[in-house]
Parts: structure tokens; C-alpha cells; sequence
């Protein structure tokens, strides 16, 4: 009866196994698929940043309120941009622990590069707005 019990309960450890991998993949894989959407638009964000910057500069003189109305937008997408390369800087995509350790990561970091991609895409919409396109 003690071998019966024994079996059952490393059946079931076994079988629990390969799902809680699988759902460390699945989470894994949503944490890049966030970053990879995200991360063509560095370009973007960085020629949107340098037509405000360009901007401000030739109303520094003239308009100085429309121009730091540019510079504070400028700079909430160098703070966005800052925000990613950070995160890619700090990602630990084999990051090693019990599955319950690797999940709690993998949750921040979802979290994470998901405020990133918010940041990033609100600096560029407002970047755009302020600029008139």
C-alpha cells in the first residue's frame, strides 16, 4: 500500500510538472511579445523627439512657453526611451529559481515592460499632438 501511495504521488508530481513549465513559456513568451511590439518604435521615438527639441530650439527666443511646452514633451520621451533600455538592461531572460520564484519575475517584469510600452506610446502620442501632426 506504502509502493501504491508512493507511485501515485510521483504520477502526480510528474504529471504537474511539464504544465507549470508550460505556463513559465507562455508568461515568458508574453513578457518578449510586450517588448517586441514595442521595440521597432525606438526609431520613432527618437525622430519625434529630435523634430521637438529642433523646434524648441528655434522658439527658445521668440516663444519661450511654446517652447517649453516642446522641451517637457522632448523630454518625457527621453525618460520612455530611458525606461526600455533599462528594462533590457536589467531583463533577466534566464532568470533561475523555484517555478514560483520564476513566475513572481516574470510577472514583474510583464508589469514592468508593460508600463514601459505605455510610456513610450503616450510620450509619442502627445510628442505628436504638441508638434501638430
Amino acid at each position: 500500500m506504502k509502493n501504491l501511495t508512493t507511485l501515485i504521488t510521483i504520477i502526480l508530481f510528474a504529471a504537474c510538472g511539464p504544465g507549470k513549465k508550460e505556463e513559465l513559456q507562455t508568461l515568458k513568451d508574453e513578457v518578449m511579445s510586450i517588448h517586441d511590439e514595442v521595440m521597432p518604435k525606438m526609431g520613432e521615438l527618437r525622430n519625434v523627439r529630435k523634430q521637438l527639441m529642433l523646434q524648441a530650439d528655434s522658439l527658445m527666443e521668440s516663444d519661450s512657453v511654446r517652447a517649453a511646452i516642446l522641451t517637457t514633451a522632448a523630454d518625457n520621451i527621453g525618460e520612455a526611451n530611458e525606461s526600455m533600455m533599462q528594462w533590457m538592461r536589467n531583463f533577466e531572460p534566464e532568470f533561475e529559481g523555484t517555478n514560483e520564484e520564476v513566475m513572481q519575475y516574470l510577472q514583474g517584469q510583464k508589469e514592468s515592460i508593460q508600463k514601459v510600452k505605455e510610456d513610450m506610446l503616450g510620450s509619442v502620442a502627445k510628442g505628436r499632438e504638441v508638434l501638430g501632426n
